[in-house]
């Protein structure tokens, strides 16, 4: 009897053991499979190298900032900066969960495009501001389509320095906390040139704009017949290519003027767009940073000016007179009147 009574306790024990043991293998496989959604994102930061006057594309300067300002949010996020160019130690890209690239002429990466295609399809998310957008066409197409879903085109495209009151797509995080229509004064490109629905099905704008005349301060160097055509209708300043797993990319056509970082939703906007491309969940009133003085603005400028420091946003900025439009037909025959007292040049 006792000895059928210790063969019944120690059965009990056990089952109980090999039931513990089960739970301990369950709750470590759960723990392993959780992790990669709850571990610190990586952001790195990739700044161009200096290439216009003090205040303007300041990439390093701007960079800079932005990573202070997701260090100090609170968040689970690591964020870094590399300047300036691509880093020779490719082993900095170890681990990175989201890549901004903030760049004249999207990088300039040549032959390394390839190298961050690679990491894009192993998973990194990737992002590219202002300039940083604008690849040549072979690049965009074979490259930007794919990673954000859309980039800027010379000859169809356009960069006037206008006022646009911006408002974030309805109910996404990349909204959270953003003033809808907040209005702030940049080089916004427009009619980028983007795939079809149905050649991507998870590619569509974050934060929109309607271009008017009376918003345009300053026509530059690509104007075209399609800024003509475009004017008056929504245009995307923010986009993205959202798939369901891997790698998300996100396209930002501001950033032109480095005083811009100083206005809290621009700011917040960008920040925002950054978690969520990290797949890190945003908070419901978005990234909360702390205010830029002129002091921080004016740290780590590229070409800073003795005197004659970058200042501040004010409302003046949103006040400038409409410059009027130009006339096309008339530039082209200009233009072509200047090719044919070239050619006559030439051959005498």
């Amino acid at each position: 009897m006792q000895d059928a009574l210790f063969f019944h306790r120690n059965n009990n024990l056990t089952i109980h053991h090999h039931f513990a043991m089960q739970l301990v293998r369950i709750t470590a496989l759960l723990i392993f499979l959780l992790t990669p959604a709850l571990a610190k994102k990586n952001i790195l930061f990739i700044a161009g190298n200096p290439s216009h006057a003090n205040g303007e594309h300041e990439f390093r300067a701007g960079c800079m900032l932005l990573a202070k300002a997701l260090n100090e949010s609170g968040l689970d996020v690591a964020a870094k900066v590399h300047h300036y160019g691509w880093p020779k130690d490719e082993s900095i890209f170890n681990n990175v969960d989201a890549c901004i690239i903030y760049a004249d002429a999207g990088g300039q990466f040549g032959e390394k495009y390839e190298f961050l295609d690679q990491k894009v399809k192993a998973g990194m998310s990737i992002m590219f501001m202002h300039y940083g957008v604008h690849p040549s066409k072979e690049i965009g197409k074979k490259y930007f389509t794919p990673w954000i879903g859309g980039f800027m085109e010379t000859g169809w495209s356009v960069n006037p320095h206008w006022i646009a009151d911006i408002t974030p797509k309805q109910n996404h995080p990349v909204g959270n906390g953003v003033t809808p229509g907040f209005k702030s004064f940049d080089e916004y490109y427009w009619n980028m040139r983007f795939p079809t629905k149905q050649e991507c099905s998870c590619c569509h704008a974050l934060a929109t704009s309607v271009p008017t005349q009376e918003k345009i301060v300053r026509y530059i160097n690509l104007w075209n017949e399609h800024g003509e055509r475009t004017m008056g209708t929504k245009q995307a300043l923010m986009w993205c290519r959202d798939p369901k797993k891997g790698g998300r990319g996100v396209g930002f056509v501001g950033g032109h003027y480095h005083r811009n970082w100083a206005i809290n939703d621009f700011r917040k906007l960008v920040l925002n767009a950054i978690v969520w491309l990290a797949r890190a969940e945003v908070p419901a009133d978005g990234v909360s940073s702390k205010p830029i003085t002129e002091a921080q603005l004016n740290e780590n400028l590229d070409r800073p000016v003795k005197g004659k420091p970058v200042l501040l946003p004010t409302p003046d900025l949103l006040k400038y007179r409409p410059m009027k439009m130009p006339n096309l037909k008339l530039r082209e025959e200009r233009l072509r009147k200047a090719r044919e007292r070239k050619a006559k040049r030439k051959a005498k």
